[in-house]
């Protein structure tokens, strides 16, 4: 729980970082229209960011210095498009080249700052004009804190993750979404949970980091579809039908194994020679922004969301073996720090 709280204040810092660099630009758009000075602070703190060559910026909130600003977003937003287009054209995964542009930001921010001082150098040698030779305050205060947010987003992305699509299951017509989908919906679907009632005590130990809460068979009409780990939410102790799925796994000797799906492939039609010859996310039809895959002789696993999940959930997808290409058992799993 602890390094869930940490995330979420790291998410927080990124997300205050990047509503000052927009609260910077939209004061200076609000000083032009109503011909009002920016906050006094706003001048130093782009008085504040020099380089090896001390520059003389100009304390003013003017259409100028607000066309200068736009250069900079744009410069910023059309560096974004430039690398997003290339790393959608590298991929044909548009989740991952968004994810992969978050990662650069830090990269992504300098192309524009250099993109932007271009177009400053460009400007003041094809006008001797005193206008085109300002370099103003505003705009570097703007340039330097979106250099700064764009830091921690790459950071904060690079250390925790991105948010990935969770994993889904189809049993016996009914839905499920693993790490969302609560007991009560397979409950009141007319599934129970050997040993255990709606009401049953469901307590989390948080001794094991693949299987949270209670590790049940799931039943309906007497027929067996299986085992879930059911967890309380946020609490060590909760009531089964207020618990959250957070793995489900179906053995091959499983009668009911042809009634279950995940992610809308029925597991009975798969078989070694699927795994042997084709990638996890072509046989389940996904495509996300970050995953690793491992391939053994007898196991196959999918990993989507491969950084630290303090915040975002892992989902893991698994297809066990025997020795003779006989399936053993199939799997999903999520997992997140709250849990453990």
């Amino acid at each position: 729980m602890d390094s869930f709280r940490f995330a979420l204040s790291f998410a927080l810092i990124v997300c205050l970082s990047f509503l000052l660099t927009f609260y910077i630009y939209f004061r200076l758009l609000y000083g032009v229209k109503k011909n009002r000075e920016v906050p006094r602070w706003i001048y130093k703190f782009g008085q504040a960011f020099q380089g090896r060559v001390r520059v003389e910026y100009e304390n003013a909130t003017t259409s100028a210095a607000l066309r200068d600003a736009n250069i900079f977003l744009f410069s910023w937003l059309l560096s974004n498009v430039l690398i997003f287009t290339f790393l959608y054209y590298k991929s044909e995964n548009y989740y991952a080249a968004v994810y992969q542009c978050c990662k650069l930001q830090f990269l992504i921010l300098l192309l524009a700052m250099i993109l932007h001082s271009l177009f400053q150098f460009f400007r003041m040698t094809f006008h001797s004009s005193r206008e085109a030779r300002r370099w103003y305050s505003t705009t570097n205060a703007l340039s330097w804190v979106a250099f700064f947010s764009g830091s921690l987003l790459a950071s904060f992305v690079s250390t925790m993750g991105f948010p990935e699509s969770p994993l889904a299951a189809q049993i016996d017509e009914t839905k499920l979404t693993i790490g969302s989908t609560k007991a009560s919906a397979l409950l009141d679907a007319g599934f129970s949970f050997t040993g255990k009632s709606a009401e049953s005590k469901v307590t989390n130990k948080r001794n094991d980091p693949f299987y949270y809460g209670e590790y049940l068979e799931i039943t309906k009409d007497g027929k067996s579809y299986g085992f879930m780990s059911v967890t309380p939410t946020w609490k060590n102790e909760d009531a089964l039908k207020n618990c959250t799925i957070t793995y489900y796994e179906i053995p091959e000797d499983c009668a009911q194994l042809a009634e279950v799906q995940f992610n809308r492939v029925n597991l009975a039609a798969l078989s070694l020679s699927d795994f042997q010859t084709k990638k996890i996310t072509d046989i389940f039809s996904l495509k996300p922004a970050n995953y690793k895959e491992i391939q053994n002789e007898s196991y196959y696993v999918l990993t989507m969301q491969t950084k630290d999940y303090a915040l975002w959930k892992n989902y893991s997808l698994y297809a066990y073996f025997d020795t003779n290409g006989v399936v053993f058992h199939y799997g999903i799993r999520a997992q997140q720090s709250i849990w453990e």
